[in-house]
């Protein structure tokens, strides 16, 4: 027996096992891997289904805003340049679109393309009018033009051949709009039909 003698060792087995369990948490709190922050965001996709042995309107017929003069005027819109032009004391400003079909096909097939010779456009709320004359095509670079006689205007009698390997082609329209002395102002709205004869 010691006695007046002072031992540690009933006090140092607890430290040293809470010691090492602490150690222990500290491992796996440290070996445990830190979540990542997950953030969400919507998208948006568009697609434009094109059927076999069909034809889609891509783009209306646009002259844009037209300022009339005291005497008649056209606006002249080209399909091929895309440009506006104009003749008569009158102003124009704003898009100037032809409008644009696309169609599919298969490559190297013959299609005849049919378009009005006129085109009525009706104010809104009123009976005025004026009319695109004129309407022309530009098949570029997607059909190649075959053959036939006029210009495709009523009798549609021109050919032309797809180009693209998928068949997918594209073609636009123009014409001159003639606007009268004067015109009233508002909105002009009409609508025309083109046709497309696959061979």
């Amino acid at each position: 027996m010691n006695r007046g003698k002072f031992t540690s060792q009933p006090f140092e087995r607890p430290i040293r096992a809470h010691c090492a369990a602490l150690l222990a948490t500290l491992a796996m709190l440290s070996a445990s891997p830190v979540r990542a922050q997950v953030v969400v965001a919507s998208g948006s996709a568009e697609a434009v289904v094109v059927s076999p042995l069909a034809l889609v309107a891509n783009e209306a017929l646009n002259f844009g805003r037209v300022a009339p003069g005291a005497a008649a005027g056209t606006v002249l819109l080209n399909p091929d340049t895309l440009a506006c032009t104009t003749t008569g004391p009158i102003a124009r400003a704003g898009v100037c679109q032809p409008a644009e079909f696309t169609g599919m096909g298969t490559r190297r097939m013959t299609v005849r393309i049919q378009i009005p010779t006129t085109v009525t456009l009706t104010r809104v709320g009123g009976p005025q009018t004026m009319t695109v004359t004129g309407l022309a095509l530009d098949t570029t670079p997607d059909l190649t033009f075959q053959g036939g006689n006029g210009n495709g205007l009523g009798n549609g009698n021109r050919r032309y051949q797809i180009a693209p390997t998928s068949g997918i082609f594209t073609f636009r329209v123009g014409g001159t709009l003639n606007v009268g002395a004067n015109q009233p102002g508002g909105v002009y709205n009409g609508s025309f039909v083109v046709t497309v004869q696959y061979q």
